[in-house]
């Protein structure tokens, strides 16, 4: 058996939905055209006796009603209830009789109830008065016949309203499903984008301050201080194989699959951050590390990492802005937070520079920190001290630390 024979085969829609509006249309004009000739048999009467040209005068409106029901539904009512009412009240024989539920029918499933029923009691009501004024036995039953026409067709117009409007929900519905799954989808991008955009951040730009600053040493006392210059390239190749061990850790993690799963290594937390000291030291500044607390040990890991990634983009600040400087760095536990406080007495930000930052990367930077920090609930300021310098103060509550 071939593929072709197993594919099912494509269900074809209903088949009022494949008739087009032109082809309704057309189907109405038909209708009303089969009136006119059926009722020209009546009124003109061949070979009869008795000719009533009226009737044919009514058929014509009841005919036009027909037409323009599905644009314009209540005139077309009104029109047909008024041919109808007047041929029942002079007892005329013709044909468009139970062709009033067709406006009635088009009334009921495009209108609410609030209006549809109303119209439909008042086009009973003038089928009913010209009803009592007939005098015909034979076309008072007839007339009875086209209201109970007029009002099955009432209740099978307002079921096919009541279904439309229960379809049209559910396709909302499925249709508000679907919208919600595209921005969540978008979302979880787009936080993934920023996620990855404040580790590379972070990353780079930290190693390049250093080895900026160690390649720029390096250079002014390579032959005055061929040591110092030794010392500034065994600093700078420690932190570009660090920053690579960092870089290859995240495109391990961003090309990981099932089939072949990435060699991960451990996120950096609160235990690295004497080795992240260690290369702000080499880069000529004097750091002090200080941890307090017993809490520090039991933090979850995405709790370690950003507090190691703040400490980082303070230290990538001093070493781009703060110029010679003494820098303080101390974790300690409060009442009820975890407070992370990085403190220079360097230059801080150029005279000219807003706490954005003087450039697009310190504004990236303190925004990153700013965003790390929210993410547990807590909050951070960055600020010129009054004594001189810059600190970085950020707070971190210990319900949003600890593992869950």
């Amino acid at each position: 058996m071939g593929a072709s024979d197993r594919m099912a085969p494509t269900p074809r829609p209903p088949l009022l939905l494949r008739v087009t509006p032109r082809r309704l249309q057309a189907i109405d004009a038909g209708l009303a055209v089969l009136l006119l000739l059926t009722t020209v048999h009546y009124a003109i009467g061949f070979g009869r006796e008795n000719r009533s040209p009226e009737a044919f005068v009514l058929a014509v409106v009841a005919g036009l009603s027909i037409v323009i029901r599905r644009r314009s539904p209540m005139t077309a009512l009104v029109l047909m209830t008024i041919s109808v009412s007047i041929a029942t009240a002079l007892s005329e024989s013709w044909a468009g009789d139970p062709l009033v539920a067709i406006p009635i029918y088009q009334v009921a499933s495009a209108y609410g109830r609030r209006q549809s029923l109303p119209a439909f009691i008042v086009s009973g009501t003038a089928l009913s008065i010209a009803s009592a004024v007939a005098t015909a036995a034979q076309r008072l039953g007839g007339a009875y016949f086209v209201v109970v026409v007029g009002v099955a067709a009432w209740f099978v117009g307002d079921s096919v309203r009541v279904r439309r409007t229960y379809i049209a929900g559910l396709a909302e519905q499925a249709a508000q499903r679907q919208r919600e799954v595209v921005e969540r989808a978008q979302r979880s991008v787009a936080e993934e984008r920023l996620q990855i955009a404040r580790e590379l951040h972070d990353v780079v730009a930290h190693s390049l301050s250093v080895i900026a600053v160690q390649s720029g040493v390096g250079h002014h006392v390579i032959d005055e201080q061929p040591d110092e210059a030794k010392k500034a390239l065994a600093a700078i190749e420690v932190t570009s194989r660090s920053a690579l061990d960092e870089l290859r850790r995240m495109l391990g993690v961003l090309r990981r699959d099932d089939r072949q799963p990435a060699s991960l290594a451990p996120a950096p937390g609160v235990s690295a951050l004497e080795p992240l000291v260690e290369q702000v030291r080499a880069a000529g500044f004097d750091v002090d590390l200080d941890v307090q607390g017993v809490t520090v040990g039991a933090l979850s890991p995405a709790a370690e990492l950003s507090i190691y990634r703040i400490v980082q983009e303070a230290l990538t600040n001093v070493v781009k802005h703060a110029g010679p400087a003494t820098v303080h760095v101390e974790i300690r536990d409060e009442a009820d937070a975890l407070v992370l406080e990085v403190s220079d007495d360097g230059h801080g930000l150029p005279p000219n520079g807003e706490l954005a930052g003087s450039g697009q990367e310190t504004h990236h930077g303190i925004v990153g920190m700013r965003e790390r920090v929210a993410l547990f609930g807590g909050s951070l300021t960055a600020e010129m001290r009054p004594e001189g310098g810059f600190r970085v103060l950020a707070r971190f509550p210990f319900e949003g630390l600890l593992p869950s």
